[in-house]
């Protein structure tokens, strides 16, 4: 039977987003595994499918394979949303690698759907579909521990160094709304309290998803201030049509563990630098600890800024 353009276009778009969400589905709930299977393997396996049935069932550009694949994508996208396996930001934040990556997977599927046999060629996705949830199983249980990454951020302050260590110790609360991606859910400081003072007290950092609690490790007033995280709150709050969706990776995939303030006298400023340590256990941690150092530093930021306007003004 002879299917017709719109035909094969949604059997190409609709039958590999499915795949994709089960594929998901046994990454994200079954194995708890944010990793190479689910946010390489998926996106080459949907857009491969997809691309090897349009050009199977008929006449058919690379372009528009690849076209017909990155739509698929973005249906698996918006499945995954509808059935709250994860949240829009997440998706977003995916988005560029996959579509890269189907770059990949439509490619082979256009090369491999004018060259092989009816039957290779409906063998192929039969076994991908079934080789990814063994790499899903074999990826979790063989952790690798995360690589510590490291994000800092200056910005020189008129106002003398004291001024500025007391308000580095602990600030009130920040009245600038959240602004750009803090306005989709990331998490975002708001206000810094210290019980004690020197080495021993201890710090807290409010966010808008919950306090990072942060043990001072090294007191020099008012040169350096150090900590370690000995507990981190959720890195965002997802959006979900369901409401309030508690993914997997809102737990333990980011943690932060140290931190430090330094503070230097130049030309007649005070250089306020913030340094935050942190690992991620998603991967590829290329991709994503790109994505991760660039809110780092905007967290940075919304601090620093606040701490500069504030001493200026007291100062």
């Amino acid at each position: 039977m002879t299917l017709s353009t719109k035909q094969r276009r949604a059997t190409a778009v609709i039958l590999p987003a499915l795949i994709g969400l089960g594929g998901a589905y046994f990454a994200a709930r079954v194995f708890g595994s944010y990793g190479w299977a689910l946010f390489l393997g998926i996106p080459v396996l949907v857009s491969f499918v997809s691309s090897l049935i349009y050009r199977r069932t008929g006449a058919a550009s690379w372009g528009s394979c690849y076209g017909v694949s990155l739509l698929s994508i973005l249906v698996l996208g918006g499945l995954i949303l509808l059935f709250a396996i994860d949240g829009l930001i997440c998706l977003v934040m995916a988005l560029p690698l996959a579509a890269a990556l189907g770059l990949i997977g439509s490619t082979l599927g256009y090369i491999l759907g004018k060259r092989l046999s009816s039957g290779i060629a409906r063998a192929l996705p039969i076994i991908f579909v079934c080789v990814l949830p063994l790499l899903m199983a074999f990826e979790s249980q063989r952790p690798i521990k995360p690589q510590l990454h490291e994000v800092t951020t200056r910005i020189a302050v008129a106002a003398p160094i004291q001024v500025v260590w007391d308000e580095v110790i602990a600030f009130d609360r920040i009245q600038a709304p959240p602004t750009g991606i803090f306005q989709l859910g990331i998490a975002y400081p708001i206000q810094a309290t210290i019980k004690g003072e020197g080495v021993g007290a201890i710090r807290h950092c409010i966010f808008s998803t919950g306090p990072f609690i942060e043990p001072i490790t090294r007191w020099d007033a008012p040169r350096t201030l150090e900590f370690d995280v000995t507990a981190n709150p959720p890195p965002m709050k997802e959006f979900s049509p369901w409401g309030h969706l508690d993914a997997p990776h809102l737990h333990n995939t980011f943690t932060s563990e140290h931190g430090r303030f330094q503070l230097f006298e130049e030309g007649g400023k005070t250089i306020l630098q913030g340094t935050t340590w942190y690992r991620q256990t998603i991967s590829p941690d290329f991709y994503w600890h790109t994505i991760s150092d660039h809110i780092i530093h905007l967290i940075h930021l919304r601090v620093l800024e606040h701490i500069k306007m504030k001493a200026e003004q007291n100062g």
